[in-house]
């Protein structure tokens, strides 16, 4: 688990965790204001297409106010507020980083949802109990940080109740990589181990998941992020202003980087859906 959280932080996305303050500060919202969700939603979302991807996992599970979600990788808790106000729903979010756990729980608190997420640091390998207690387990590009495919399946299926389901957006290999590409997957994104589709399916298979939907989004993934490097550069003089110019250079390298790892044919991306089963 340490050695986790020391490699997670070669990720560049992750070195200034404590900019959403300076984006606020930006709308004159200072330390301790209160906040609501759809200002705090514009910065707050770490993976692709913003709340329209919570969107479509509330829609495809059918997450209601009844529901108990646990949010694998919860950052700095924007997925987990946004499911929360939308739908009233119960949210555990549990991430790895104590820094990123700190910022959520400051936000979630101001937005008055700290009595709907409660948010945990802590290894989704270690640190939750088997109690099969929650109706679903949601995930948004961080599965792709955990090598062991096979035992991270078990620990969700072990927390999901009978019939429970899973949703995951995350990163697969289309083809092998180059020895470049292995490069920057391992330091720039923190990734040491890709599965294939087959082997993605596999591993869910053998945790005990049935009904399971693959769903390639490679090619509105590389746009996605192609249309979001772009977007950072051409406002570059304003990041530089707010976050200085250390953060901004190191925000728009991991922004390219990525793009060029998609534009490179190997990398794909996917949204998966499980069932526990019976």
């Amino acid at each position: 688990m340490d050695s986790t959280k020391k490699g997670i932080k070669e990720m560049k996305l992750y070195e200034d965790v404590h900019r959403i303050y300076k984006d606020l500060a930006e709308l004159s919202y200072g330390p301790g204001d209160k906040l609501d969700v759809d200002v705090v939603s514009k910065y707050d979302q770490y993976h692709y297409h913003g709340t329209e991807a919570i969107d479509e996992a509330i829609k495809s599970l059918g997450i209601t106010e009844e529901s108990r979600v646990l949010d694998v990788g919860s950052g700095i808790g924007g997925p987990a507020r946004y499911l929360a106000k939308v739908t009233n729903c119960q949210v555990m979010a549990l991430d790895l980083q104590q820094d990123l756990n700190a910022v959520a729980e400051d936000l979630t608190k101001r937005c008055g949802l700290a009595d709907r997420v409660t948010h945990k640091c802590g290894d989704i390998m270690v640190d939750l109990p088997d109690e099969m207690g929650y109706d679903f387990v949601v995930s948004w590009l961080v599965f792709l940080h955990i090598p062991d495919k096979a035992s991270l399946f078990d620990v969700c299926r072990k927390n999901l109740k009978s019939g429970g389901k899973m949703f995951i957006e995350d990163f697969f290999a289309k083809f092998p990589f180059t020895d470049d590409e292995k490069d920057v997957l391992a330091h720039s994104v923190f990734c040491r181990e890709l599965p294939t589709k087959e082997q993605y399916e596999d591993a869910l298979k053998v945790a005990g998941f049935v009904n399971i939907k693959y769903e390639d989004v490679t090619e509105d993934w590389l746009q996605f992020v192609q249309g979001r490097a772009n977007a950072y550069m051409e406002e570059s003089s304003r990041h530089a202003r707010v976050y200085g110019e250390v953060t901004y250079m190191n925000q728009q390298d991991f922004y390219n980087n990525v793009v060029d790892l998609f534009k490179g044919g190997h990398l794909g991306g996917a949204k998966i859906e499980a069932t526990r089963a019976e």
